[in-house]
């Protein structure tokens, strides 16, 4: 009887549980947009702080994910960034300040549809934009680097290596399993 009890609550706890998962973190709606930057916050633009934002060393303060989620710029992070979107390496000679800022900002008719849902929600501010553009601005003309292969080098490494230590630690076990039972088997002969 008490166990069955004891699954009742289980069971409920899991669907509690599920239910604060599925629905408790439902983000409620975001600020509203900031608006584009001026030209004079974008002259006045501090690229570090700009490579900062991009990489996620210092959070945007309406809570976006960082840019290097998704793109990529020259030989920036360990691993690079995200192939989801476009390497954004030489985007500021591709691309008018205009251009640039009209995405950044999520305003006018070229929103990107994969950042617009996300950035609707945690809008850049003015001057995270400018110090983005002024950091897109002095990554131009870096090499664009393609670091895939190092990071499935680095994934087989350690599938590679995670087998081995699991081989390590379960080495006896099959043993020791094979070994009771032929034991077992033995005794049972030699008692008939």
């Amino acid at each position: 009887m008490k166990n069955k009890k004891f699954k009742h609550k289980a069971l409920l706890l899991l669907i509690g549980l599920l239910a604060l998962f599925l629905f408790g973190c439902i983000p409620t709606k975001g600020p509203a947009s900031t608006g584009p930057a001026s030209l004079q916050e974008i002259a006045a633009g501090d690229a570090e702080n700009g490579r900062k934002l991009f990489m996620g060393y210092v959070h945007f303060q309406n809570e976006g994910p960082p840019c290097m989620g998704c793109h990529n710029v020259g030989a920036h992070g360990l691993l690079g960034g995200g192939a989801l979107g476009p390497d954004l390496t030489n985007v500021s000679q591709e691309m008018t300040q205009s251009e640039l800022l009209i995405i950044l900002a999520n305003y006018g008719f070229t929103n990107s549809p994969v950042m617009e849902p996300i950035y609707n929600e945690h809008p850049l501010t003015q001057t995270e934009q400018a110090d983005l553009i002024a950091f897109l601005n002095s990554s131009a003309g870096e090499p664009e680097e393609d670091k895939e292969l190092i990071v499935l080098g680095i994934s087989i490494l350690a599938t590679v290596g995670a087998a081995i230590a699991l081989g390590f630690v379960y080495r006896n076990r099959l043993r020791r399993i094979r070994k009771a039972m032929v034991d077992e088997a033995t005794a049972e002969i030699y008692k008939n």
